[in-house]
C-alpha cells in the first residue's frame, strides 16, 4: 500500500509528478504538503492515523520542469501519437517498435555523413508496428512505395507526465490533469 501512486501538485495546482504514497506522507508529515484528494482508507501508527491521499500539493512554490525533450523510444511514441508512421494503425506501447527511416546499412551512403551525425535522431527515427518495420527491413521508403504521413521532428515540449485516461479517472485525478499532462487511452 505504501507504494501506491500519489498525484503531486506544485502551489498553483499543475501536476509536477507521481509520487509513492510514502513519499506523500513524509511530504505531509513535515509540512511541506497538505492533502487536496483524500481515499476513505486510512494510514495508522500507534501515534497518528492519516487518510490515505489521493493527491497533494506542496506548500512552497515548486515549478514544473520545463527541460528538452529526451530522446527515447518511448518519446518517439509518445510524438506520433502511439501511431505507426508506415501504415496509419495505433497499437500498444508493447506492440510499437521505432525504425531508422535510412537503415544504417545505408546511411552513410544516402547521406554521405558518418553514424555520429543524425543516424539515431528525431528526424531519421519514427514508431512503427512490428509488421511495418519487419516488412521494411534494410529498404528505404521509396523502395517499399511508403510515405511518412509528416516529417518527424524534435518536440519543442512534451507534458512532464503521462498518464493513461483509466489510471487518472479510476484515482479521481482527471480534474489535475489539464496542464502539463497527456492522457493516453491504452489500448488492448
Amino acid at each position: 500500500m505504501l507504494n501506491a501512486d500519489v498525484l503531486i501538485l506544485n502551489s498553483g495546482f499543475v501536476p509536477i509528478r507521481i509520487s509513492s504514497l510514502k513519499d506523500a506522507i513524509c511530504l505531509l508529515m513535515s509540512d511541506k504538503a497538505v492533502p487536496v484528494l483524500e481515499e476513505d482508507r486510512y494510514v495508522r501508527s500507534p501515534s497518528v492515523s492519516i487518510r490515505v491521499p489521493s493527491v497533494i500539493s506542496l506548500v512552497d512554490y515548486s515549478s514544473f520542469p520545463r527541460r528538452r525533450v529526451a530522446f527515447s523510444k518511448l518519446n518517439i511514441l509518445y510524438r506520433d501519437d502511439m501511431q505507426c508512421q508506415y501504415c496509419g494503425e495505433r497499437f500498444t506501447v508493447r506492440d510499437l517498435t521505432v525504425d531508422h527511416i535510412i537503415p544504417r546499412s545505408r546511411w552513410t551512403q544516402v547521406t554521405g555523413k558518418p553514424m555520429t551525425e543524425g543516424f539515431s535522431s528525431w528526424q531519421n527515427i519514427v514508431c512503427a508496428c512490428r509488421w511495418c518495420n519487419s516488412k521494411k527491413g534494410s529498404r528505404l521508403l521509396h523502395e517499399v512505395g511508403w510515405n511518412l504521413p509528416r516529417e518527424p521532428f524534435e518536440p519543442e515540449y512534451m507534458p512532464y507526465i503521462v498518464l493513461s485516461m483509466d489510471k487518472a479517472s479510476k484515482k479521481g485525478w482527471l480534474p489535475f490533469c489539464t496542464f502539463n499532462v497527456r492522457l493516453v487511452h491504452m489500448i488492448h
